[in-house]
């Protein structure tokens, strides 16, 4: 530095300041779009809810009443049918599903009426199994 000039010196430092201040001076912002704010609807009491248990338990019983219809019009031998369909769509043996079903005796009597549970209360099957089973049922 010894053989700079002041002048060169002096614009030097004026250039960092003008850096600083400009580094420093706030940017204007785009303003945020907001969403509009929704209302929230009034709370409701607690018999509002009690009728809304109410109606879902009558709805299941209703959809449970109609599924047990269904089954109990069935013979064995449409059971081992839907069965056969059900394994196919879930690409598995048709006695995988007869077997965890509890229908392996279905063949000793093919006409008889169906009078056991409806398909969603056999534990021996999967969500999978049962789902196939209702849509080839037809329920």
């Amino acid at each position: 530095m010894v053989g700079m000039e002041k002048k060169k010196l002096s614009d030097l430092f004026k250039k960092k300041e003008e850096a600083k201040e400009t580094a420093k001076k706030p940017v204007a912002k785009k303003p945020v779009r907001k969403a509009p704010v929704k209302k929230a609807a009034p709370k409701s009491s607690l018999s509002d809810a009690g009728a809304d248990v109410k109606k879902f338990t009558e709805k299941l019983d209703a959809k449970k009443k109609k599924a047990t219809e269904v089954m109990h019009s069935k013979t064995h031998q449409d059971l081992i049918n839907a069965a056969y369909k059900a394994a196919e769509q879930l690409k598995i043996a048709p006695w995988v599903l007869l077997r965890a079903a509890e229908w392996g005796h279905f063949t000793d009597n093919r006409g008889k009426k169906y009078d056991g549970p409806v398909i969603d209360d056999i534990d021996g099957l999967d969500a999978a199994q049962k789902a196939a089973l209702k849509k080839a049922v037809g329920l």
